[in-house]
C-alpha cells in the first residue's frame, strides 16, 4: 500500500509535469537548431523565453523530491519501478541543463551584445558539440516515464493508461518527424509540443492515480 504522503507526492508530480509543458509552450519555435534563427527568435521573444527558463528550472527541481517521495511511498520497490525513477530523475537533470542552454541564448541575444562571428560560432558549438552532452541526459526523461509507468502498473499502483499514452507519444514523435522531414517540411514546433503534451498528460495521470490510489 501507499503511505500518507501520496497526495503530496502525486500533486508535486502533477505540478512538475504542468510546469514542464508550460516552459516549452513559452519557448518560441520549439526544436529548432539553426543558430542565427535561435538568436533572432530569442531576441524577439525575450520575456517569454525568460519565463520559460524559470519554469523549466522550477519543473526540473520539482521532479526530484516528487520521485524521492514516490520511492519512499512504495512499500516494496521493484526493479522496473526503481529504474524508471532513476531514469526520470536523470532526465530532470537534463531538462535543468537544457534550461541553462536557453539561458545562454537569452544572454547572448541581449541588446548590449554585438552579435558577431565569434558569438555565432559559440552558439553553433552549443547546438552541435554541446548538444552531444545534453541528449544523453534528456532521453532518460522520456524513457524513464515509460519504464516508471510499466513498473507502477506491474505493482498495481496505477492503470495501463499512462503507459499507453507514453507509447503513443513515442510513435507520434517518430512517425511525425519522418513525415515532416520527408514530405511536409513544416510543423515541427506543433509536433514537439504535442508529443511533450502527451508525456505531460501521462505523468499527470500517474500523479492523479497515485493520489486516488486507482487500481487497473
Amino acid at each position: 500500500k501507499l503511505n500518507m504522503n501520496t497526495k503530496f507526492t502525486g500533486s508535486l508530480l502533477i505540478f512538475a509535469a504542468l510546469t514542464f509543458w508550460l516552459s516549452w509552450f513559452l519557448m518560441p519555435d520549439q526544436g529548432t537548431a539553426d543558430t542565427l534563427h535561435i538568436l533572432a527568435i530569442v531576441k524577439q521573444n525575450r520575456n517569454s523565453v525568460f519565463y520559460s527558463i524559470i519554469l523549466q528550472i522550477i519543473s526540473s527541481v520539482a521532479y526530484i523530491p516528487a520521485l524521492f517521495l514516490l520511492s519512499k511511498a512504495i512499500s516494496q520497490l521493484k526493479n522496473m519501478t526503481l529504474i524508471g525513477i532513476i531514469l526520470l530523475a536523470i532526465g530532470a537533470m537534463g531538462m535543468c541543463m537544457d534550461a541553462f542552454f536557453h539561458l545562454l541564448a537569452y544572454f547572448m541575444s541581449d541588446d548590449s551584445i554585438n552579435i558577431q562571428a565569434d558569438i555565432i560560432n559559440l552558439m553553433a558549438f552549443m547546438q552541435t558539440k554541446g548538444i552531444l552532452f545534453l541528449i544523453p541526459l534528456l532521453l532518460p526523461f522520456f524513457i524513464g516515464s515509460l519504464i516508471l509507468s510499466i513498473g507502477l502498473n506491474k505493482q498495481n499502483y496505477i492503470s495501463l493508461l499512462p503507459q499507453s499514452i507514453f507509447i503513443l507519444a513515442f510513435v507520434i514523435g517518430i512517425v511525425g518527424m519522418i513525415i515532416i522531414k520527408q514530405f511536409l517540411g513544416f510543423g515541427r514546433p506543433t509536433l514537439i509540443l504535442s508529443v511533450l503534451g502527451f508525456f505531460t498528460i501521462g505523468q499527470i495521470i500517474i500523479g492523479l492515480e497515485i493520489i486516488y490510489k486507482t487500481k487497473p
